[in-house]
């Protein structure tokens, strides 16, 4: 997978864990995809897809358990930051 479409990939997870921290199910879905993601893809990763799926992984047990901790958004901001140089410039109009 090219590097500029692992960016776009990774910062569309990115949203989608912040927009469902609260839902157990699609953080299990995006748990299970990074995971997959970061086993086929290994080296030539521009973000680690582990620290993605462990974000999803720690509030989906949380949430299951009752017992929500908050949505690790300082590893999710530090994958941002990891794919700003892959994502094409937005153009100014």
């Amino acid at each position: 997978m090219k590097q500029n479409e692992q960016a776009i990939l990774a910062r569309d997870m990115i949203q989608m864990i912040r927009e469902n921290a609260d839902s157990s199910d699609v953080l299990e879905y995006l748990d299970s995809f990074a995971f997959s993601l970061a086993r086929g893809l290994e080296d030539s990763s521009v973000v680690s897809w582990d620290d993605l799926a462990s974000v999803c992984d720690q509030r989906y047990y949380s949430l299951n358990n009752n017992s929500p901790v908050p949505l690790n958004v300082e590893l999710l901001n530090q994958c941002e930051r990891s794919i700003q140089k892959f994502l094409p410039k937005v153009r100014d109009s």
